[in-house]
């Protein structure tokens, strides 16, 4: 969640600001996608090897 928040905020910089330079913009987002990806894999090995 905070990821999406931050993404948007970085999206209507870069819309605002950057000119609307949709390339800078997916290099953020995927970026930001990849570090969501592997917190939840990380939670969710943590999950499955502590057994909580």
């Amino acid at each position: 969640m905070i990821a999406f928040v931050i993404s948007y905020f970085i999206w209507w910089i870069n819309n605002q600001i950057l000119g609307k330079n949709l390339q800078i913009a997916r290099v953020i987002i995927n970026t930001l996608s990849v570090i969501s990806i592997i917190y939840l894999l990380f939670g969710i090995l943590s999950y499955l090897i502590e057994g909580v």
